[in-house]
């Protein structure tokens, strides 16, 4: 059966290996007076009250170094988890466009236990993340977390300068545009288009015979837009008065199906007409038919 002394022996011989496992970390910790009053106790080990007296002065000593270098409530963490309640499974739902790797990087769980997991501050590390609208985190004791994520819906594409990005519908940049799979996606231009986007495609929708046609929606100079088709043909604007500018186009449609035709540009920003820019060889063949026509009433004698 062991004696006291047997056990004092073996104490000492763990606080020997305790103090060299700390090593560096604890000469760092306790300050210079601290650690000479322990070799100090060291020495008289050979005495059991010494080396009693070493022991719990180096247990104390250990806790001071702790809590000094604010690891207290780390090594606390720890211990719990260690004990009761260490996280040892993750449930991610919602997660399409957003690596669950992400995720977990994001939680920065690091070994810790599911009652020091601070879910607020983990849920603002992961709203952090590019396709991430807002985050729910549940804590399931001993050791489950479930985390939900709802994600931002790409609605168009916004070219600035020479940057293409993926913005949501409040305008929110979501990342930039690497994925074919978003090329469907309407595509607008121009600084500020942007957050302006969500209105002007909503307007344009109310009007079908031209939201099936757009291509592109470049914002001009902050204040109008212009519309280009998939054929090419750019309809210009006006800043306000847009719906009706856009019937008055309709009717051009229903009757002489403009949009179909060779021309440039369709002109609304005047109330009052519409003009209309020819491509060049439309141009050309215009006017070859008006000297045609000139050259007949000339020879008939018509006053032009």
């Amino acid at each position: 059966m062991p004696t006291i002394g047997t056990w004092l022996a073996d104490q000492g011989a763990r606080v020997d290996a305790l103090s060299a496992g700390l090593g560096h970390t604890l000469n760092r910790a306790v300050p210079p007076r601290l650690r000479r009053i322990v070799e100090k106790m060291q020495t008289g080990r050979q005495h059991h009250y010494g080396q009693v007296a070493a022991i719990g002065f180096l247990g104390a000593t250990i806790l001071y170094g702790l809590i000094a270098g604010g690891h207290m409530l780390t090594l606390l963490d720890r211990t719990v988890a260690a004990a009761f309640f260490g996280i040892q499974e993750i449930r991610i739902g919602g997660e399409i466009e957003t690596p669950e790797s992400a995720v977990v990087d994001q939680l920065d769980i690091r070994g810790g236990s599911l009652l020091g997991f601070d879910a607020s501050d983990a849920r603002e590390r992961l709203i952090a993340l590019p396709w991430v609208k807002d985050a729910d985190i549940r804590k399931f004791y001993p050791n489950r977390l479930d985390i939900t994520l709802t994600e931002r819906t790409p609605f168009a594409l916004w070219q600035n300068d020479e940057v293409i990005s993926i913005i949501d519908r409040a305008g929110v940049v979501i990342g930039p545009y690497k994925d074919v799979r978003f090329a469907a996606l309407p595509f607008v231009v121009g600084k500020g288009a942007d957050s302006r986007a969500d209105g002007f495609m909503t307007m344009v929708q109310r009007h079908p015979f031209l939201a099936e046609r757009m291509r592109t929606a470049v914002l001009v100079s902050e204040r109008r837009w212009d519309l280009v088709t998939k054929n090419g043909i750019t309809v210009q604007l006006p800043e306000s008065g847009v719906d009706e500018a856009i019937d008055r186009l309709k009717a051009l449609q229903d009757k002489d199906d403009v949009l179909s035709r060779e021309i440039v540009t369709i002109d609304l920003r005047l109330k009052d007409r519409i003009r209309i820019g020819l491509a060049d060889n439309m141009a050309e063949t215009v006017i070859k038919e008006n000297e045609s026509v000139i050259r007949r009433l000339a020879k008939a004698g018509g006053e032009i």
